[in-house]
């Protein structure tokens, strides 16, 4: 054991005691960051609250109270019109009006508190960059310290928790080695103990000096700038989100939060543990819920809005069953487009491995995904079809715009059921599940869960929405944008309508007395100097005259070409179908990052799914589309969580042309789903429920128009 060493455990000591000093440092600043974050964060709703009471008039306070009457009429002749104005009035003041006793100024107080209250509860914090404020600031400031210093301060939680019980026992061992005289008085017992113990304390050092990289960061977090704190919050405002809604609780309500679902099932989805070791990242209440419903229901249609972050609920059920249920295999299909955003999410919010499966070098792919452990192999429902499958079974299958495969008698279709029907977990995504036709979403319905058929029965979708929701409940989840993004910025929609000119008039005859339904809709682009792209040049001006960069889509590959000869440098892109999806990210890399006006120009049935372009903040829509779907995912591309400008959607439309048709057939067609999908339900699937496909449909415009012209 050797000798007593009075230096060394002196040394031990001094050594172990700074490090404990340092331990508390590091925890308490992450403490006091989320100190500060709930501070700040109280301080926005109160502010907001009493703007809101300032402008509620004192009637407002007979609404909460369970009293017959409140004695109202000396505070208003008085001048005291608002709830503000009470909450302000001393009670003093109060007592020295006509008839104001003590009863009736608490029944008030009573009220006003209460109004109050409900105030604070309601406001949605919307932090924006453009007007700062000291609260909105120190808030920002506090939640870009927690975001960046959260790994390291587990890190250091974790070693704390296991070894602080012992680092503090052997310190108190090393009591004698605080000074010689105390060293001289102790006994050699106690000597030798002292002793042992620091080295002891050395080597506990010696293993926490793996902390030093979660000191340095978060001392790193400690140091950022309120100006790069904005900046932090302006590349990533959704994760500055989902950490102030950790931090406070700030959210949407349950209801919201649930999709409306039954209690029951409700109650069998949050207790559902939810294992988060191998997540990166900060969940919102609807998407934890969400992740949760993945696993608890185990094969589900998750119907969410679009831009809502299904990926991400995704990768976190994913990463439960790696670190809970140790799964070790998991399958993405996708459209070819969104192959690198799954690539890199998971990398970004996950420990797991993700393998691309597509291409000349797919097969080496799949026996790698296969040799491997924790793994995700994305692929698209083209090369599913093509790969030798299964190698392995996959814990997991996800199957993103699984509107896709709406069909059952495709091949990918048939591809996609076979590679479901052999996992034990399975999610599909899709934010349009009724796009024409309620059989269509029925048919998901089949993939995930054929049991519940039966109870879908015509009779019962007869019924209606409500009926319909209570029986596919236990399979399908939506919540929508408005109900639970309540920080997202105002969407403004505009139908721009142009009249055509004597070339796009000409050329739009033309093509109606050919029945040529592509012709008709460019028409609007072609000619020398046509209305519709005067138009949209003079949006992208304004836009760029306010510092907000554009995204133009189109159907239409001619109507893309002009629009970027016309755009000229200020253009990114095309992309189009025929661009590879690697370099469609690049150009979005590219578009979100530059400090100028660009203009994206985008394929809208390309750029409109799947795809992350919060970095715009006007849309334009070339032409209105057959599907409101269609026209919903391209606007979700900008307007999402993340979002932290206004958004403006321009939809270019001419006078008297088939455009007029295609409104009219948009409003009818989004009116079914929002009567039925929108509401975690389908449309019903009477006789009338079903739409002419879209060649039928293109015939009876074209005869329609033909009729109005005269030809």
């Amino acid at each position: 054991m050797g000798s007593p060493d009075f230096a060394a455990a002196q040394d031990a000591a001094r050594r172990a005691g700074q490090f404990t000093k340092t331990l508390a440092w590091a925890l308490g600043v992450t403490e006091q960051a989320v100190r500060d974050a709930r501070q700040a964060h109280l301080g926005l709703v109160q502010d907001a609250a009493r703007e809101q009471i300032d402008r509620m008039d004192i009637d407002s306070l007979r609404e909460v109270t369970s009293a017959t009457s409140l004695y109202l009429a000396p505070l208003r002749a008085a001048g005291i019109t608002t709830v503000g104005q009470v909450q302000r009035t001393p009670d003093a003041v109060l007592r020295r009006l006509p008839g104001m006793g003590t009863a009736r100024i608490r029944a008030i107080r009573t009220a006003t508190q209460a109004v109050w209250e409900a105030a604070v509860a309601a406001q949605p914090v919307m932090l924006d960059p453009a007007a700062r404020t000291p609260f909105s600031s120190r808030l920002v400031c506090a939640l870009a310290t927690t975001l960046h210093s959260r790994e390291a301060a587990v890190a250091v939680g974790r070693w704390q928790d296991d070894r602080q019980p012992e680092l503090a026992d052997l310190l108190a061992q090393t009591t004698p080695a605080r000074s010689r005289i105390r060293w001289l008085f102790s006994s050699s017992q106690r000597r030798l103990a002292a002793t042992t113990a620091g080295r002891r304390l050395l080597e506990l050092i010696g293993d926490g000096t793996r902390l030093a990289a979660a000191f340095e960061q978060i001392s790193a977090s400690s140091r950022i700038s309120i100006a790069q704190a904005w900046q932090l919050f302006e590349r990533d405002a959704a994760q500055f989100y989902a950490e102030l809604e950790r931090l406070t609780g700030a959210g949407a309500p349950g209801a919201a939060v649930t999709g409306g679902l039954a209690a029951a099932i409700v109650t069998r989805v949050e207790r559902q543990p939810l294992d988060l070791s191998l997540l990166r990242g900060s969940l919102r209440a609807y998407q934890d819920f969400g992740a949760r419903f993945i696993l608890a229901q185990r094969r589900v249609i998750i119907g969410d809005e679009m831009g809502l972050g299904k990926t991400f609920q995704v990768i976190a059920a994913m990463t439960h069953l790696a670190a809970a249920e140790d799964a070790t295999h998991f399958v993405v299909v996708c459209p070819a487009s969104v192959t690198i955003n799954w690539q890199r999410e998971i990398l970004q919010h996950s420990l797991l491995t993700p393998y691309l499966a597509h291409g000349e070098q797919r097969d080496q792919v799949l026996h790698d995904w296969a040799s491997s452990s924790r793994s995700v192999l994305i692929t698209t429902y083209e090369t599913l079809r093509s790969l030798d499958w299964p190698p392995v079974q996959a814990s997991m299958v996800t199957i993103d715009e699984a509107h896709y495969i709406k069909n059952p008698a495709t091949k990918r279709t048939q591809a996609c059921a076979r590679l479901i029907s052999a996992s034990p977990y399975v999610a599909l995504l899709s934010g349009t599940p009724m796009e024409n036709r309620v059989d269509e979403f029925v048919e998901l319905i089949r993939l995930v869960q054929p049991e519940l058929l039966s109870s879908l029965d015509r009779p019962r979708l007869r019924l209606g929405p409500r009926a319909f929701r209570r029986a596919v409940a236990a399979v399908y989840l939506r919540r929508s944008q408005s109900d639970v993004l309540m920080e997202l910025p105002e969407r403004i929609d505009t139908d721009d309508w142009v009249h055509l000119g004597s070339d796009e008039m000409h050329a739009y005859r033309a093509a109606v007395e050919a029945g040529n339904w592509m012709a008709m809709r460019q028409a609007g682009f072609r000619g020398r100097s046509p209305e519709k792209l005067e138009r949209l040049l003079d949006l992208c001006a304004e836009a760029g005259a306010n510092g907000r960069k554009v995204v133009v889509f189109s159907y239409f590959l001619d109507v893309l070409e002009r629009v970027c000869r016309e755009l000229g440098p200020l253009a990114a892109g095309p992309i189009t179908g025929a661009v590879p999806a690697r370099r469609r990210q690049e150009v979005l890399d590219e578009f979100s990052s530059t400090d100028h006006l660009q203009v994206l120009v985008a394929q809208i049935q390309v750029g409109g799914i799947g795809l992350n372009i919060q970095s715009a903040a006007v849309v334009v829509l070339c032409e209105p589309q057959l599907k409101p779907s269609t026209e919903a995912q391209a606007i979700a591309r900008v307007h999402r969580m993340g979002q932290i400008h206004r958004v403006e959607v321009h939809r270019l439309c001419a006078a008297d042309s088939i455009d007029e048709r295609i409104i009219a057939l948009l409003v009818d067609k989004q009116r079914a789903f929002d009567d039925f999908a929108a509401h975690s339900a389908l449309a019903a699937a009477s006789s009338d429920a079903t739409n002419p496909s879209r060649d039928a449909l293109a015939r009876q415009l074209i005869a329609a128009e033909q009729a109005r012209l005269g030809i």
